[in-house]
């Protein structure tokens, strides 16, 4: 497992990656100058893809706080609760990233095949990872009835929170933090082919007006 400081130290770098990321949506989406109809559709690709990597980042940054919380417990309700909040962002992130998953399929097919091969290895790994840890039963029931909703029924409340406070847990919060960073570093790279072609034709239009 990685030491408080390692941890601290993937936060502190992917929060400013996050930031940076979150600034040039708002600079695409504030811009107002003319532009062509291409340009138009490759920004609004890029739109969408920054989205979904800062999406990613914030989850990423959720596990890895949890992740942190967990290296320096001084109560068994400090793991509890680092824990609970570690498997709701587990939990959340998959949920969106199924949701967007045909889509980027397709666009990576289209556009970057020489990448298909790493994408269908990390959507692999996703599955393994899942099954490994049993997310669609531990991890989504746990979600429903003690992480995202506390159950009106405090028995079964506690005994699904019960059921998450083992060793094994801080294994399942620190793989998929490691899945959500493979996806950040992948998306980041098409982020940036597409921001310089963006950018780019932005400029060169600004250039000819």
């Amino acid at each position: 497992m990685y030491s408080n400081e390692e941890i601290l130290k993937h936060i502190k770098h992917y929060e400013n990656e996050l930031n940076e990321a979150y600034s040039l949506l708002g600079f695409l989406k504030n811009y107002d100058g003319e532009i062509s109809e291409d340009v138009e559709l490759v920004a609004n690709q890029l739109t969408e893809n920054i989205k979904i990597v800062c999406f990613i980042s914030a989850c990423f940054l959720d596990v890895a706080t949890s992740l942190k919380g967990l290296t320096n417990i001084e109560s068994n309700w400090e793991r509890k609760f680092y824990l609970k909040n570690g498997f709701v962002a587990i939990y959340e992130s998959m949920i969106t990233f199924n949701k967007h998953q045909k889509v980027i399929y397709q666009l990576i097919k289209n556009d970057f095949p020489d990448l298909l091969d790493e994408y269908t290895k990390i959507t692999s790994k996703i599955k393994e990872v899942k099954k490994e840890h049993n997310y669609e039963s531990l991890i989504s029931n746990f979600r429903n009835k003690a992480g995202a909703h506390y159950d009106e029924d405090f028995e079964t409340y506690f005994e699904h929170l019960k059921s998450i406070d083992k060793p094994e847990s801080v294994k399942t919060v620190l793989d998929f933090s490691h899945i959500l960073m493979s996806l950040i570093i992948f998306w980041s790279d098409l982020i940036d082919v597409f921001q310089n072609e963006t950018l780019n034709k932005m400029e060169i239009i600004t250039r000819n007006n």
